[in-house]
């Protein structure tokens, strides 16, 4: 069942994994159902796993200046997580909630870490899909636009200016953008 619950939300996996580096993924990876409502972890709190929606939606929303903003829905077929793994701080960089009952997929990052030693391909390959997935995100966040409380906003549209040409000191956007992303 969750072979199929899996990959059929993600073709893309299948494809660039192949069937000889999905077993030792699939011995990693738990199901687990989150009930309507459930946060699943908190903006800036720590967090150790990757989570796959397989059913149901995921919410998600960052805390600022006591605030919660939203930034939107995960729908069956999404990860969250890759940006506490890769950015190294494993830190969660947004609240996730339960929009409705939910069922996830969770791969822990030890146990993404021991997959590496395992299947240095599928790690590849699965690190591979995880990067389309951001640019994605990206490119759908540059053109819906967030904005803060006091009116400001956090993603322009156009992201494509160097920061050479830039006229202004980086703040902001680029700031954001720098911690979602652990650099400084």
């Amino acid at each position: 069942m969750i072979d199929q619950a899996l990959f059929s939300h993600l073709p893309e996996l299948t494809d660039q994994l192949g069937v000889e580096h999905i077993k030792p993924l699939l011995d990693r990876i738990t199901t687990h159902s989150i009930p309507q409502g459930t946060i699943l972890v908190r903006d800036q709190a720590p967090i150790d796993a990757f989570h796959l929606v397989l059913s149901g939606r995921l919410s998600l929303a960052v805390e600022m200046a006591g605030h919660g903003i939203s930034l939107g829905e995960l729908l069956p077929g999404n990860w969250c997580g890759e940006l506490a793994y890769f950015s190294g701080v494993r830190l969660s960089s947004s609240t996730v909630t339960a929009i409705e009952d939910t069922e996830v997929a969770r791969l822990r990052f030890v146990d993404f870490e021991a997959l590496m030693a395992e299947d240095s391909i599928a790690v590849c390959r699965l690190t591979h899909a995880f990067i389309q997935m951001m640019m994605r995100r990206l490119h759908a966040t540059a053109n819906n636009p967030v904005i803060d409380p006091h009116g400001q906003m956090l993603i322009v549209g156009d992201l494509s200016v160097p920061w050479s040409e830039l006229g202004q000191p980086q703040h902001g956007v680029v700031e954001f953008i720098k911690t979602m992303f652990g650099a400084r």
